[in-house]
């Protein structure tokens, strides 16, 4: 009997809703030796992959999906059922409960926050904060139990890319070409996506999310409309015209052409879309992307948008930030508690006037240094860096047997490095969407470990290897198992 790689993945991965059988126990009643030939064409391309594969409905599933709907639409007021919904999932699951390595980073960071907060002068402010924080925390554990199966993975993609492009991209474009309501110039919706920067930077995880299912999807109607979002959310990045993004989006690109085999493609189809947008695009956001040229230096900020522009200010805001973190390295000003001390520390007179007033830090990283600490930026890029490690390990063992799950998680990294890119400039420290990308990625990192245990041969099965395995390993071996020996 000759077993493909295809054949053996088939065999050999149990259904999760049961974890104690196994196809292979089957096999195990069968008294006769198996030969396995092991293709070196067999990349496990599309068994492996995200496509075709039906969905296990879970409680948790739904109620996070719910919760997806909640935060994308805002029509809805029932996130906190929503979670309550899918922590009732958990406790009723029959597979063992996931707390992951970033959720325990996240977990560590909520501790030292609530400590941090105890010397902090405003503890009515830190508090709700708090509260938010310990939330987020529940939203992504309810995550990392809700995705564990490649359907749950693929659904979650579809699901949330659909919510965004059906309220916030909609939305925003709505507003700007047929209702005329806009920030300056630049595009918006409303609650969470009312602030072009923070539009900007959630669709930067979007982009990254259609993308990889383009590469993933090789037919059908999800990748179509995935390949729609690929042109349409880069417009709505540049309509909200933040530079912050647009500098994002630049690291995007090039780590995306980075990982690319056929950079000649790629440069062509990249140049497409870059034409369509260019002819599309309003005529100030060239303008305003422009003026980035001016901000390599702090003599030259008045030239990018004036004495009193957003990147005057910006560099304003900083100083005093750094003054702040001076003050209070170790536990900060408190979770919550950045903008009423701003807004003291600004009135020093070494300080410009622009920078007055309860104003953000602009910047995720100095928000959360400033608030928590160094500790507290410590266990926050933890959190970030298990997950990121851990896919670019597993994507680089991914690239010769798996090539379709290598170009998958290249493209949802480069999502999540130009994220953190665009967040320089941004203060997002507690965004869902970007918590929730590193749980996309944690669960995609999870199930392609899988397949390449599968690939490289490594299954709970006795094996014996005939012979010396001819150049090539695995792949061109051919391996003979003797299974259910009779007695």
């Amino acid at each position: 009997m000759v077993v493909s790689v295809q054949d053996l993945v088939a065999l050999s991965i149990p259904p999760i809703n049961n974890v104690n059988s196994s196809p292979a126990s089957d096999v195990l009643r069968t008294p006769r030796a198996i030969r396995v030939s092991v293709r070196p064409a067999a990349r496990a391309e599309s068994p492996i992959g995200l496509s075709g594969l039906g969905v296990r409905w879970t409680v948790t599933l739904v109620g996070f999906l719910l919760y997806l709907l909640v935060i994308t639409s805002y029509r809805l007021p029932v996130g906190d059922i929503a979670i309550a919904i899918a922590l009732a999932g958990i406790v009723l699951q029959d597979s063992s409960v996931r707390f992951p390595a970033y959720l325990r980073w996240l977990a560590a960071f909520l501790i030292w926050s609530a400590v941090a907060g105890l010397q902090s002068s405003f503890p009515d402010l830190v508090t709700p904060q708090l509260v938010t924080v310990l939330k987020m925390t529940l939203i992504v554990f309810v995550a990392a139990n809700a995705l564990q199966t490649r359907g749950q993975v693929r659904l979650f993609m579809v699901f949330f890319l659909g919510c965004f492009a059906l309220f916030p991209l909609r939305g925003a474009m709505f507003n700007f070409f047929l209702y005329r309501n806009d920030m300056d110039g630049r595009a918006i919706w409303n609650q969470l996506y009312s602030n072009p920067n923070d539009l900007g930077a959630i669709a930067l995880l979007q982009l990254s999310m259609a993308v990889a299912l383009v590469a993933s999807e090789k037919k059908g109607w999800v990748r179509w409309a995935a390949l729609a979002g690929v042109i349409v959310i880069p417009m709505l990045i540049l309509m909200t015209q933040s530079r912050g993004v647009f500098l994002g989006l630049v690291v995007f690109l090039a780590i995306a052409f980075a990982g690319q085999r056929r950079r000649f493609r790629f440069v062509v189809i990249v140049g497409t879309i870059a034409v369509i947008l260019a002819a599309l695009a309003p005529g100030n956001v060239w303008g305003r992307l422009g003026t980035m040229r001016h901000a390599t230096s702090t003599s030259t900020l008045d030239e990018v948008d004036g004495e009193d522009g957003s990147a005057r200010q910006r560099y304003e805001i900083w100083r005093v930030a750094f003054k702040m973190i001076g003050d209070h390295p170790l536990a900060g000003v408190g979770l919550g508690a950045y903008k009423v001390n701003h807004e003291r520390y600004a009135l020093d007179p070494e300080f410009n006037p622009t920078a007055q007033g309860g104003r953000d830090t602009h910047s995720l990283y100095f928000n959360v240094l400033a608030e928590t600490g160094y500790p507290g930026l410590v266990l926050y890029l933890g959190m970030v860096l298990s997950v990121g490690l851990a896919a670019e390990r597993t994507r680089r063992q991914c690239k010769r047997v798996h090539e379709s799950a290598a170009r998958q998680l290249l493209l949802l990294e480069a999502g999540l490095v130009a994220f953190l890119a665009a967040a320089v400039f941004g203060s997002l420290p507690y965004l869902p969407h970007f918590l929730l990308h590193l749980v996309l990625l944690s669960a995609l990192v999870i199930l392609y470990r899988k397949d390449l245990n599968v690939i490289k041969g490594r299954q709970p099965v006795q094996q014996r290897s005939q012979g010396r395995p001819r150049r090539g390993g695995i792949r061109s071996a051919v391996v003979r198992t003797a299974i259910g020996r009779p007695q």
